[in-house]
């Protein structure tokens, strides 16, 4: 029973669609899980075409000022051969070899530069040593006086052991006629040591330089203004060199010197004691030859730096070198590949142009049906 009422509905409803079925469209199922396919719901993959969207619908893009473009193209034209040249796997080998060897270069030379101003100041000793006398004067004896080169100075005098070395006493003494009256004067020195033991005893004679009367009186004439402004004075320097080629001993380092003068009649404006160095040998041709011997000893250090780059390249630096190579790009085996590479990109553009055409103009066939 049923059965049958459901053949009744069914009937009843069939008999209400119209014959004419010209107002009607045959829609497909949406039913997704139906095994039933017909032909026309078949789509052949070589025939689809894709939905390309209108070219009307998108924003047009305003074109570029022609002078930029100018600009771009010399720009183009002046940096690419500049680009193809720095980028080239030969220049950028070249540009890492030139780096090294400047670096090299540049090191090499500071280091003997370096190398050569320690050894200078390690080998060459100060050429002078000087230091004021202050005199006492006594009514018996004649002027004494004691320096103390290591304890009170603020710069202890040091002079080499394996050195040579001058001491002189000078005197600035006034051109007075008492000075003239005394004629010859001695002067003692005495060296001593740590324990105040003698080193050396010393003793030279000295005189003024002799001017008479009438001479004395046409210099002053002659220098009349400069005396009467200050900028000179009526006097004589006085040079007496009393020890020669003296080497201090490390055993007995020299600690105090002593001079004294044998007339207390002498006037003196100063004095200072003069220790100077007697350069010999090579120390003679460093220090008064320097540019010479400093390019010599510059360029001998850097050979004895050559050798030792040179080992050090043969023990680690190709090592190096090779697996630094490792990192340059080889260019020069993708340039063959970058004209095939063009080709194929300009076949896809043009099989791409003509996918638009085709879709282009099926759209327009679809429109005009409809």
């Amino acid at each position: 029973m049923p059965l049958r009422d459901d053949s009744s509905e069914l009937d009843d409803t069939l008999s209400d669609i119209p014959e004419n079925t010209d107002n009607f469209h045959v829609v497909p199922s949406g039913d997704e899980d139906s095994p039933i396919a017909t032909a026309t719901d078949v789509i052949n993959d070589d025939d689809y075409i894709p939905e390309i969207p209108d070219m009307d619908d998108q924003p047009t893009r305003q074109p570029t000022h022609p002078l930029v473009l100018l600009l771009t193209r010399m720009l183009k034209v002046l940096l690419l051969p500049v680009c193809r040249l720095f980028f080239a796997p030969a220049a950028q080998r070249t540009f890492v070899k030139t780096t090294v060897l400047f670096v090299s270069l540049s090191w090499i030379t500071v280091t003997s530069l370096v190398a050569y101003v320690t050894f200078y100041q390690r080998y060459i000793p100060p050429i002078m040593h000087a230091q004021p006398i202050w005199f006492q004067y006594r009514m018996e004896q004649g002027p004494v006086a004691i320096m103390d080169l290591v304890g009170s100075n603020k710069k202890p005098t040091s002079l080499r052991h394996e050195q040579v070395y001058d001491i002189s006493v000078q005197l600035n003494v006034p051109t007075s006629d008492i000075n003239f009256n005394i004629g010859n004067f001695m002067v003692q020195l005495d060296l001593y040591d740590s324990d105040d033991s003698v080193i050396l005893q010393s003793n030279r004679p000295s005189i003024l330089r002799y001017q008479s009367r009438t001479q004395r009186i046409m210099r002053v004439f002659a220098k009349a203004i400069p005396l009467l402004i200050g900028l000179t004075e009526e006097h004589q320097v006085l040079n007496i060199k009393l020890v020669d080629d003296y080497m201090e001993q490390k055993s007995k380092a020299l600690n105090k010197i002593s001079v004294s003068i044998s007339d207390p009649r002498i006037q003196i404006y100063d004095a200072k004691l003069l220790i100077l160095a007697n350069f010999k040998g090579l120390r003679y041709y460093m220090y008064f030859h320097k540019i010479s011997t400093g390019t010599l000893f510059m360029c001998m250090f850097a050979s004895i730096e050559f050798i030792c780059a040179a080992i050090a390249w043969k023990m680690f630096g190709e090592a190096m070198w090779h697996k630094l190579s490792q990192f340059i790009p080889e260019i020069e085996k993708q340039q063959p590949q970058q004209p095939e590479l063009a080709t194929s990109i300009h076949e896809e553009g043009d099989s791409s142009s003509l996918l638009h055409l085709s879709g282009s103009d099926a759209a327009s066939s679809d429109k005009s049906e409809q």
